[in-house]
């Protein structure tokens, strides 16, 4: 399948506090109104210990590279004096353990690299603004690449990506502004849809504080009816999406084919998520395949479509799904479920709910069909 505001914490000033970071711990009843007893305790919940670290707990070692865009990709980036010109050129001669210091300003680069292997963070001060000019294909395409944190920066105007990394390990995107992106797919042969952020085939990946709006194809018609997504994991293992804003993309976020995956705190509002022309819908957030995919504390709102979307669209085994305390109101349809052969809800082994809220929907709070079924048609 693959379909698939403002920050919460911008970070204004930025303080560098020498550490040491050698790992990336160190960096680091279908009624309207259904609600699930709270008291029921979740037993599935991803066995992992997250690589977190509380925003507020950030650390980083001493700057060692810099870029302005009054530099030169002649000097040596070892000051800002000796500046770096581009981003690329400063991660072509990064070393494990350096940080890369970004100037506000605005980069027209399209950055794609392999192999790079941390520990390198890349952190913008101010505003640092990776602009596509609307003809570029990707803002930073990181593939095989480990240990990377990329913090506080802005990523506009790409026709297929802003932000994507591919079979990397221990990622961190954090702080990053990502828009009115994947607006005009280059890459079909990839299958793109378009994306703000992307994270394909990774492990050890955390997204968490970003503000992803207004991506996806436009028009949406490209050359199918294709959605786009606001922020695309597939494919990941021991993934964390948390504290992020998807708001008005064409559509909304997507889990795919991962496990032991957490979404929490995240705010989803304002996505198009009617492809019914083509008889499906998009989600604020759909998940499909993959196992112990924990979702909790998360808000949908006012979205055209599926608050939560949940599916098993190839029938695999999927299992230790849990929804707990999320709320899914003002959308189309509160939650939707589809193709686990029942028209209930699925097994608790494979769907747990725990005090969720789906109330306030204008077409069904909870939706649910044995397979899909097209939306003139809902299996009722």
């Amino acid at each position: 399948m693959q379909k698939k505001v403002a920050l919460f914490g911008v970070l204004t000033s930025i303080s560098l506090i020498i550490v040491s970071c050698d790992t990336l711990e160190d960096m680091e009843d279908m009624e309207s109104g259904l609600t699930q007893p709270v008291e029921e305790q979740v037993s599935n919940t991803p066995s992992s210990e997250p690589p977190l670290v509380s925003i507020e707990d950030v650390e980083y070692p001493p700057v060692s590279i810099y870029v302005t865009p009054q530099g030169s990709d002649d000097n040596d980036g070892s000051s800002r004096a000796q500046a770096f010109a581009s981003l690329e050129n400063a991660l072509e001669s990064a070393q494990p353990g350096d940080v890369i210091l970004i100037s506000e300003g605005v980069y027209n680069e399209g950055i794609e690299v392999e192999e790079v292997a941390g520990p390198i963070v890349i952190i913008g001060e101010g505003d640092v603004v990776f602009d596509g000019q609307r003809d570029t294909r990707m803002g930073i395409w990181c593939e095989q690449c480990t240990r990377i944190t990329f913090d506080n920066l802005t990523f506009r105007n790409y026709t297929d990506i802003g932000i994507g990394v591919y079979l990397s390990d221990q990622i961190i995107m954090r702080n990053l502004t990502v828009h009115n992106n994947g607006f005009a797919v280059q890459l079909v042969d990839w299958e793109f849809e378009g994306y703000g952020i992307m994270v394909d085939e990774s492990s050890n990946v955390l997204v968490e504080y970003n503000a992803a709006y207004e991506n996806g194809p436009n028009p949406q018609i490209f050359p199918d009816f294709l959605m786009g997504t606001g922020i695309n994991i597939y494919g990941c293992t021991h993934c964390q999406m948390m504290y992020n804003q998807v708001y008005n993309n064409i559509g909304g976020s997507l889990v795919e084919d991962s496990v032991d995956v957490l979404v929490e705190g995240n705010e989803i509002w304002g996505n198009d998520l009617d492809a019914s022309a083509d008889e499906w819908w998009d989600a604020g957030l759909w998940i499909d395949g993959g196992h112990d995919i924990t979702v909790r504390d998360n808000y949908f709102h006012d979205n055209l479509g599926p608050g939560i979307q949940v599916s098993n669209e190839d029938n695999q085994e999927v299992y230790g799904y849990v929804l707990e305390n999320n709320t899914s109101t003002g959308n189309y349809f509160g939650i939707y479920i589809w193709n686990f052969g029942t028209n209930d809800f699925p097994d608790e082994n494979i769907l747990k709910l725990i005090g969720n809220t789906f109330a306030d929907n204008s077409r069904q709070d909870v939706m649910i069909n044995d397979w899909e079924c097209p939306p003139d048609d809902p299996c009722d």
